[in-house]
């Protein structure tokens, strides 16, 4: 870790110390210490859920609905368009550092405002562009508020405004991200059929704007909430520079391996359906095993990283995907497309609270903010690179067959890279 000397307690130490016990006294896991959870953090846990589920007007997931007609509309080809989604997703990551920086200084209620704003004003830029620079700033700025900066800031507010406790307050807080992927594609494609597409993109800024703003402003209306995080800790926020980390840089290719496998698997999963063997239909209905398991494991891991620690547990992150690649390697049975989705469900869900509960045991709550922009940086690069390097394998004639063993032999390099630097990430912890 960078940075020395002694950090002074917060000026609010003894009421720090009140609300840990406090949540010291809940119970630890199952159904009714999430209860007890909820009742004590209610407040910045809806702010987190809330979050999560707007940051869904950013993903690809969503967009990728209205992708048909905006290439109708702009005149552009599937590869056109193509390229310049991945230049304003790659332009929206290089920005993530020096936003995480600002969220380590600003108050949480400005900084949240302002990103749902940039979110609102992107929709209905994007409702009213005519020409295609004004497409490419409308999706950067998807990208950016959407995707980006609403994830970064409900993990980040998580962590820091619930010390004991902070895995189940991950946990809950990413229930936004199976809800917006559950609910959301359903209604929009409702909405496009009763209106056009351009007014479609209206509408959910205005929904944006009259809903999740207002929701902030009132979950945010307490004095913490308004100051910004290096007065809230006592001290300016150091400077984190990680790639001069030697153990991060070690960690980088296990930790890009998720993002990078799955969005291209995901992307191309119609030829990876034909490669085995499977309907199209067969594979998207054992998705719902993927958004159950995200769910499920999400909730399963928060109070075991509260009681072990995210350090120690950084081995176990990508065993459920080396099991899930491993069999999807081997196999081509029915039952082989449940078990790779739910496998992946559950490394997914652990992902989130693990690797923002991981940087705050390592390098502190104060820096927190960059530290997080510039992981994901690295995580939405690595989204990027994927579907255009499968898709290079693909044309090349260098099929499944040696993709997805592949894939599982990154798994486990993967999680040989874990357990080589948890012994540096645990000293650190331990400071």
């Amino acid at each position: 870790m960078t940075g020395g000397g002694r950090r002074p307690p917060p000026p609010d130490a003894s009421r720090v110390t009140a609300a840990a016990a406090a949540d010291r006294d809940l119970p630890a896991s199952g159904l009714r210490g999430y209860l007890a959870f909820l009742r004590a953090h209610p407040r910045m846990l809806a702010f987190g859920v809330l979050l999560t589920l707007f940051s869904s007007f950013g993903q690809t997931f969503l967009i990728a609905i209205f992708v048909p007609r905006i290439i109708d509309a702009f005149g552009l080809g599937t590869a056109s368009f193509g390229a310049l989604y991945a230049a304003a997703t790659l332009c929206s990551a290089l920005t993530l550092p020096f936003f995480g920086r600002l969220l380590d200084r600003v108050s949480l209620r400005t900084f949240t405002l302002a990103v749902g704003t940039g979110l609102a004003l992107s929709c209905w830029l994007l409702a009213t562009a005519v020409h295609v620079w004004m497409l490419f700033v409308a999706i950067l700025g998807l990208r950016l508020t959407g995707q980006g900066l609403l994830s970064l800031t409900a993990s980040t507010a998580m962590a820091r405004g619930i010390a004991e406790g902070r895995g189940k307050a991950l946990s809950l807080s990413q229930l936004g991200y199976p809800l917006g992927e559950g609910l959301l594609p359903l209604l929009v494609v409702l909405l496009m059929y009763a209106v056009d597409w351009r007014l479609s993109w209206a509408i959910l800024g205005t929904v944006i704007a009259l809903l999740l703003l207002p929701a902030v402003a009132s979950l945010l209306r307490e004095p913490g909430a308004a100051r910004p995080a290096s007065e809230s800790l006592g001290h300016v926020p150091r400077r984190v520079r990680l790639l001069a980390d030697p153990a991060f840089v070690v960690l980088l290719p296990a930790m890009v391996f998720q993002p990078l496998v799955l969005t291209a698997l995901f992307l191309y999963q119609v030829p990876l359906a034909e490669h085995q063997g499977w309907t199209l239909e067969f594979i998207a209905a054992a998705f719902i095993g993927f958004a159950l398991a995200r769910m499920l494991a999400s909730l399963a891991f928060g109070p075991m990283i509260d009681r072990v620690g995210a350090t120690r547990l950084l081995p176990v992150l990508h065993v459920p995907l080396l099991l899930g690649l491993g069999v999807l390697a081997l196999s081509s049975a029915p039952w082989v497309a449940w078990w790779y989705l739910v496998m992946a469900g559950v490394s997914t869900g652990f992902n989130g609270p693990m690797m923002t509960a991981l940087w705050a045991e390592v390098y502190g709550l104060d820096a927190l903010g960059e530290v997080k922009g510039t992981v994901a940086t690295f995580g939405i690069f690595s989204t990027a690179v994927g579907p255009v390097l499968l898709g290079w394998l693909l044309q090349s004639d260098i099929g499944f067959d040696v993709v997805l063993p592949a894939c599982a032999a990154w798994a486990a390099v993967s999680i040989a890279i874990t357990l080589a630097v948890r012994p540096a990430f645990m000293r650190r912890a331990r400071r």
